[in-house]
């Protein structure tokens, strides 16, 4: 049996579930697709095979044509491009490369502090 007495006091959070900010999603987004891409966490260290597995799911995941001839590097090397040099090589969406391959470079920093304090 329910206590009416209660009914009153419950607050809309109690009831209503918390929706994920657009910046929230976007990180959940990020780490899954981080965890799921079959290349290793570090990009520093993906060789040319990573670099372009990384490349043909960008490709998919956001309907764009990539020359791949044009990266032809490791992760070291797509170090060194800046935003200049994504949007060079894809005109349309290098932003989003770009964006992409620094959040990895973060992820994995982070990743790699909190295994540092675990210790």
């Amino acid at each position: 049996m329910i206590d009416d007495r209660t009914k009153g006091n419950r607050s809309e959070d109690d009831v209503t579930p918390k929706r994920p900010t657009k910046r929230r999603a976007a990180q959940m987004h990020t780490v899954t697709s981080v965890m799921t891409l079959q290349v290793p966490l570090d990009p520093l260290s993906w060789d040319l095979r990573d670099v372009r597995t990384w490349l043909r799911h960008l490709a998919a995941r956001h309907q764009i044509t990539i020359d791949l001839g044009l990266f032809h590097m490791n992760g070291r090397g797509m170090c060194l491009m800046n935003l200049q040099g994504f949007e060079y090589r894809v005109p349309v969406k290098g932003h989003l490369l770009y964006e992409d391959f620094w959040k990895r470079v973060a992820i994995y920093r982070s990743f790699k502090r909190c295994k540092k304090h675990k210790k």
